[in-house]
């Protein structure tokens, strides 16, 4: 049990330093030559062309109200069907948290994206659309089953390419928004897969929890 609490949190640490690491090379804009390099070389007259007609649709077919409502829906399904108030507390404690994150960064970086603009709800850094996707597909998974498989992974992996692909060829966000938004919802899905507070989403009492439960009634 111990090193199964302990890789979701290292991977989280790891994931966290690689979030940091890259919001602080973007605000003193090391990485804003390579930026420039990449949108053009993405789209080099600015034009709107069959590219992006194919690809730009993923844009709002995945957007975040969309993603964060399945979650919710997941959700509210898993605890009518287990009876319990567990998964929708898990998944609001995870959607708050990718939200808060994400929001707070992009507030204290105020970001341009790449047509110049920064939004009423903060700059481009990190994608929110690339964190409402891994973070609420992947909560889904965490939802449905206490061991997910690494084949179950796949459509997160897919939703997050295509919106990825989407993003870029329109110019929506930055290649470094896009990167910070994976290292970001992967730290939040992996510190979220070891928490006690999933384990109650399926009905489980934490170990410790129990075998003091245990102790006292043998006592």
């Amino acid at each position: 049990m111990a090193r199964r609490a302990g890789r979701p949190t290292w991977l989280a640490l790891c994931f966290t330093g690689c979030f940091v690491v890259l919001a602080v090379l973007v605000a003193t804009g090391v990485t804003d030559s390579l930026d420039t390099r990449a949108i053009r070389l993405l789209r080099p007259n600015d034009a709107w062309d069959v590219t992006q007609v194919r690809w730009s649709p993923w844009i709002s077919r995945l957007e975040p109200e969309r993603m964060y409502g399945l979650l919710a829906a997941t959700a509210l399904a898993a605890s009518a069907w287990r009876r319990s108030s567990g998964p929708a507390v898990f998944a609001a404690a995870l959607a708050g948290v990718s939200v808060v994150l994400t929001l707070v960064t992009k507030l204290a970086l105020e970001r341009p994206d790449p047509h110049g603009y920064v939004t009423g709800s903060g700059g481009s850094y990190p994608s929110g659309h690339l964190v409402a996707v891994v973070v609420c597909l992947a909560g889904c998974l965490l939802l449905v089953w206490p061991r997910v498989r690494w084949w179950a992974w796949s459509p997160v992996a897919i939703a997050a390419a295509l919106m990825t692909v989407a993003m870029l060829v329109s110019a929506a966000h930055w290649p470094t928004d896009v990167l910070g938004g994976v290292f970001l919802s992967l730290a939040v899905v992996s510190a979220a897969s070891g928490l006690r507070l999933r384990q109650r989403a399926f009905g489980r009492a934490p170990r410790n929890a129990s075998s003091r439960g245990a102790t006292t009634s043998a006592s």
